[in-house]
Order: structure tokens, then sequence, then C-alpha cells
């Protein structure tokens, strides 16, 4: 004798329902985590903007950068008997752009007629938070210089060393005269005018 068959019809319905509303409440959860997720990731790449636009160079440093292009390059120089205190020389120097261009470096060496011997690197750079162009020198006798950068005319730079620094001031200047290379070194003792310390100029190698 065979039971009620209603029974067993109605069971497996409401185990089709509880099937269904658990895929439906599976599949909601799933759209909610895919939705967080793509919530945080575009957080994460919104943060990474300003970053990138911080790592970027000032505006404000482009037109220093671009008085300084004449500078570029590699130099050949000479200096006569009476232009510096240490008789007839010359030398070669560069200036470089490096780090990305982040930085103009000079590396200059010299040899006199006295047998003196003088090699020195100076690194340009803006200074933050308004991209001011500065410099600091090293040389083979110890001295370090920091130097401020002025633009007096087109193609010309002076560097001046900063206010407080202990010793004498001093000032180094290049300008253009037709396709030569000027360039001239300042003294002042502390109290004194600058003085002409030596002075050359130079040709760009082809």
């Amino acid at each position: 004798m065979e039971g009620p068959r209603m029974n067993t019809d109605d069971h497996g319905s409401e185990s089709d329902l509880t099937e269904a509303a658990c895929f439906d409440k599976e599949r909601e959860m799933a759209t909610t985590m895919l939705s967080r997720a793509a919530i945080l990731t575009l957080a994460f790449f919104c943060c990474l903007a300003p970053l990138g636009a911080q790592s970027a160079p000032g505006k404000s440093a482009d037109p220093a950068w671009k008085k300084l292009a004449f500078l570029l390059g590699e130099w050949t120089g000479s200096a006569g008997e009476k232009d510096t205190p240490l008789g007839a020389g010359q030398g070669d120097f560069s200036f470089q752009p490096e780090l990305n261009r982040k930085i103009i470096v000079r590396r200059n060496q010299a040899a006199y007629d006295s047998g003196v011997r003088h090699e020195d690197l100076m690194v340009i750079y803006g200074d933050a938070p308004e991209e001011t162009p500065r410099a600091i020198f090293f040389d083979s006798e110890g001295h370090v210089i920091r130097y401020n950068l002025t633009f007096p005319a087109p193609n010309r730079v002076t560097f001046e060393s900063e206010p407080g620094q202990a010793g004498p001031r001093y000032r180094l200047s290049y300008w253009m005269e037709g396709r030569a290379l000027a360039g001239k070194f300042e003294v002042a003792p502390p109290g004194a005018d600058f003085k002409t310390y030596m002075s050359w100029r130079s040709k760009k190698k082809e």
C-alpha cells in the first residue's frame, strides 16, 4: 500500500525554494563584495594621483633650467699667465643634467704652469618649495661653498655664496661672448668688496 504522495512533493518544493533563496543570497553577497572592491580600487588610484603630481618637477623651476641651457655640454678652457695667481692654465669641464634632469652637475679639472692641479664638482638643484635654483660646490682643496643663483642677463648666470657662511665671500660668473663661454671667479674678504681672482675663456667641444 502506497503512502500519500502529496507529502513527498511538498517536501521537494520546500527544498527547491530553500536552495534558490541561498543562491540569491550568495549572489547578492558576491555583488556587494565586488562593488566594495571596485570602490576600494578607485579610492586607491585616486590617492596615487596626488603622489604622482608631487613627484613631477614644479613649473616654477622650468624658467631657471632654461636659463642655464647655454652652459650644458663639454668645454675646454684656458687662462693666460696674468689671468690667475697660479700662472697660465688650461682644463676641461662639463655641465650635464642628471637624475632625470632634476639636477645639473658640473665637473671640472685644471692644471697650471706653476704645477698646481685642481678638481671640483658642483651640483645645481631646485630648492623646495619654490624650486629656487641653488648650488653646492666641493673641490680637491676641501672647500665647500653653497651658492645662490641669479640671472643678470640672457645667457649669463652668477653664483654668489650664501650670506652667513664663515670666511670670504665668493662669486662665480659665466656668460657667452659670441660662441665662447667666458668665466670669472671673484673673492671678497670679510668687510671688503669683490675682486677678480681668476678669469678664463672656453670653447665647446665638438
